[in-house]
């Protein structure tokens, strides 16, 4: 049996695809978790129809409450052993809870790592704390071209069980995406209006220190200067976003879950706090700023090659909103620019075969 711990949104999708591959290997078992206030993960299962076991919760912002949920799942997953018996090997992008278990069971690590460091360059004292974590257990480390290989090697993992994939994960599941399903249509959302998706900051990840307000008081000026319609994903729960923003007539807050073909091809400008959301958008071709309050790798190398835009202030969300609009109206080439973006994350084509190749040779 394989075993996933699936407790990030992006690794729904990342793994989405690679799930059907695992089982002509074994079968296959996936855990998550869930709390009041952050249940995307779960949602996202739902909605790709992915089987799912919930496991415990979220701790929170603080380091108490995250590891006593760590402490909580790790005895959920010994009673859920009990019946469905020890996994022969544990797959998964960023759960020391399962890491940790697995270890502990003697069962064999495989890691997708993509954020050790919370910095664009490497310095040891940078290392996350999920890196010191979960690294050091891991039999085998996947992790994309745009990482150093020191960031592995320096925490003891030797080099033969380091495999670099030459391409950014997003293209997995957005190398073939085709609209369906106009999400304007589905929230009453003008389509003569340009539209401006605003993603929240994970501010309570491991490796994020703060929480700005750039983002939130750009809502606000947005709204108030720009004929456009101003779509907000929440991070984490929407009552305070509700509160803010929720009787503007021209800002909408979506709690659900939507698959990327619903929503990607009918926006003009992402504003993203996030990594993930900021690296489709980038990949898509859609002008993308940044507000987050640090550099990663992948931050970097989307600024390096000119993808996206990162701003300090309202002001300067403002005028690159703006400037970003005035570039669309005039109708630009969006293909060349999404080709462009292709050819940077995809040194070589986005898939699996080499990823299960390894795991195949080397545990079954």
């Amino acid at each position: 049996m394989i075993w996933l711990d699936i407790i990030d949104p992006k690794y729904v999708l990342f793994f989405k695809n690679l799930i059907p591959q695992l089982k002509c290997l074994d079968t296959v078992l996936i855990t998550t978790r869930e709390s009041g206030d952050y249940s995307e993960c779960k949602k996202l299962l739902e909605l790709f129809g992915i089987e799912h076991i919930c496991i415990g919760g979220y701790g929170g912002e603080g380091l108490l409450g995250k590891f006593e949920k760590r402490l909580e799942r790790q005895e959920g997953f010994l009673k859920l052993f009990a019946k469905t018996g020890i996994p022969k090997l544990f797959i998964t992008g960023a759960s020391a809870d399962g890491a940790q278990t697995a270890f502990a069971l003697g069962i064999p690590v495989v890691h997708f790592s993509d954020t050790p460091i919370k910095a664009d360059h490497f310095t040891p004292h940078h290392f996350t704390q999920l890196a010191r974590l979960t690294l050091p257990l891991s039999s085998l480390v996947f992790y994309p071209f745009v990482l150093p290989e020191i960031c592995f090697t320096t925490l003891g993992i030797e080099r033969e069980n380091l495999i670099c994939y030459h391409f950014i994960d997003v293209a997995l599941w957005l190398k073939d995406l085709y609209p369906s399903k106009d999400f304007r249509e589905i929230y009453h959302i003008p389509k003569d209006k340009p539209v401006i998706l605003v993603r929240e900051e994970e501010y309570k990840a491991h490796y994020v220190s703060q929480k700005l307000p750039i983002i939130y008081e750009s809502i606000a000026l947005l709204s108030r200067e720009l004929e456009a319609s101003l779509v907000v994903m929440p991070r984490y729960g929407s009552e305070k976003l509700k509160n803010d923003f929720g009787r503007l007539s021209n800002v909408f807050i979506i709690e659900d879950k939507l698959e990327p073909s619903t929503f990607y091809p009918f926006i003009d400008v992402l504003i993203g706090g996030g990594g993930t959301m900021n690296l489709e958008a980038c990949y898509l071709g859609i002008p993308t700023i940044s507000t987050r309050s640090l550099f990663l790798f992948h931050d970097r190398f989307l600024l390096t090659h000119h993808l996206m835009c990162h701003c300090k202030d309202t002001q300067e969300v403002y005028n690159a909103v703006k400037n970003a609009l005035d570039m669309s109206a005039k109708d630009l080439d969006k293909t060349r620019a999404k080709a462009y973006a292709k050819s940077l994350f995809e040194p070589e084509e986005a898939c699996f075969d080499q990823i299960i190749q390894e795991i195949q040779k080397r545990y079954y």
